[in-house]
């Protein structure tokens, strides 16, 4: 009679034969959990990598006596071996949670990621004890916690991460930079842009990354951060402003108006450097700011911006008043070639000073191809003309000559 039959049959008897059916019932419910125990066991530590592969597969309902195995399943040679490991701690859950945060003590990429994983497939209940554990011992610990917190993107997680922006591993704070941009929450913002003098670079790119995914939300500390009294968080706020580009553009218009010549100077650097034609009026205006430096700094944009900026400051060049004049000027002499022909055209202009403006710059710019233009000016009917074209001929002869 087979052993289901013969505990039918007690069963069915008294209430002492069905105490004793349920014992029996029980220790052989219990010696084949422990021969499955065994089986994975022997399998995981002994087994060839198709034996490993099928034990971690099959034991996630087996419960937390198998946890540390699977642990060690996550520092296996295979890495089909450590998915298994990984998905079935996940399936594991909660109990699986203060092992698998122990085990981010891995310097391996390849380690970390799938102990990672596994926290992400657990999920929730996994990220109150991981937000306690960024401010663990071990540097490599809270390196994975904020890692993990990241990926899973929890936004309850962000005052513990902007807090590791500053932590003493430069791999923490690498990570916590990567992290926020994961999560995307504008409050990182701020404390990002205080970031960007760290001293390690590999931080400062991470944390630049994050600002330009941020996008919008970034845009106006940025502009703010051009004036830090730390240069290197202004060299990066500007390179990261270039990086958003287009989106960035109309706010750097309006910061044109700022009234620190700082953030006017620094605008109009990033505006020249991004080149979108939109910025060539509104800078062509702080041709006659009050601040040599921003006028300075307009010119050097205009330059930047380059051809499409010509037709523009040619107006200038012939309308504006002598400060906007100036600055047009050293922004054609700055475009060089490009500018040649429209100036070629005003040498025939019925304002002496015109003529005699072009006639500079073009020897300035020592284009060959207005020799045959400046020649015929040596005939004007205004000596200063004249000389000026004399001059600017010997200036481009000598020039070719070198």
């Amino acid at each position: 009679m087979g052993i289901i039959n013969k505990l039918s049959n007690i069963l069915k008897s008294g209430s002492g034969e069905r105490e004793v059916a349920e014992r029996e019932r029980d220790e052989i419910h219990i010696r084949a959990q422990k021969e499955r125990a065994d089986n994975f066991l022997r399998a995981l530590n002994e087994g060839d990598l198709d034996a490993r592969w099928a034990a971690v597969r099959s034991v996630g309902d087996l419960g937390e006596s198998f946890i540390d195995p699977l642990i060690r399943g996550l520092r296996d040679e295979y890495w089909i071996i450590r998915r298994g490991s990984a998905d079935t701690l996940g399936k594991i859950g909660a109990p699986a949670i203060g092992s698998l945060i122990v085990a981010l003590d891995e310097p391996g990429d390849d380690v970390r990621q799938e102990t990672i994983r596994a926290l992400q497939l657990i999920g929730e209940p996994a990220v109150n004890p991981l937000i306690q554990s960024t401010r663990h011992s071990h540097p490599l610990i809270r390196r994975g916690v904020v890692q993990a917190l990241g990926i899973i993107g929890e936004s309850r997680a962000v005052p513990q991460i902007v807090e590791s922006l500053k932590d003493p591993d430069a791999g923490v704070r690498h990570e916590s930079a990567v992290a926020l941009g994961r999560i995307g929450d504008p409050q990182a913002v701020a404390p990002l842009i205080e970031s960007l003098n760290d001293v390690k670079e590999n931080v400062r790119m991470a944390v630049m990354a994050t600002l330009c995914s941020l996008g919008d939300n970034a845009i106006e500390p940025l502009i703010q951060a051009l004036v830090d009294p730390n240069e290197e968080v202004c060299r990066r706020a500007s390179l990261a402003l270039v990086t958003i580009g287009e989106p960035a553009v109309d706010s750097l218009i309006r910061a044109l108006d700022d009234k620190s010549p700082g953030i006017r100077r620094g605008a109009m650097e990033v505006l020249g450097q991004i080149g979108n034609s939109k910025a060539i009026a509104p800078i062509i205006t702080e041709l006659n700011d009050p601040e040599r430096l921003v006028r300075i700094e307009a010119v050097r944009s205009l330059a930047t911006l380059g051809v499409p900026a010509i037709a523009p400051l040619m107006q200038v060049f012939r309308e504006g008043d002598i400060r906007t004049r100036t600055g047009a000027m050293e922004a054609l002499w700055m475009l060089g070639q490009p500018a040649t022909t429209p100036l070629i055209m005003v040498l025939k202009d019925e304002r002496v000073d015109v003529r005699k403006r072009a006639v500079l710059l073009l020897g300035e710019i020592g284009d060959q191809k207005a020799v045959d233009h400046l020649t015929g000016m040596l005939s004007d009917e205004n000596p200063v003309v004249r000389k000026e074209a004399f001059e600017a001929l010997e200036m481009i002869k000598k020039r070719n000559a070198q």
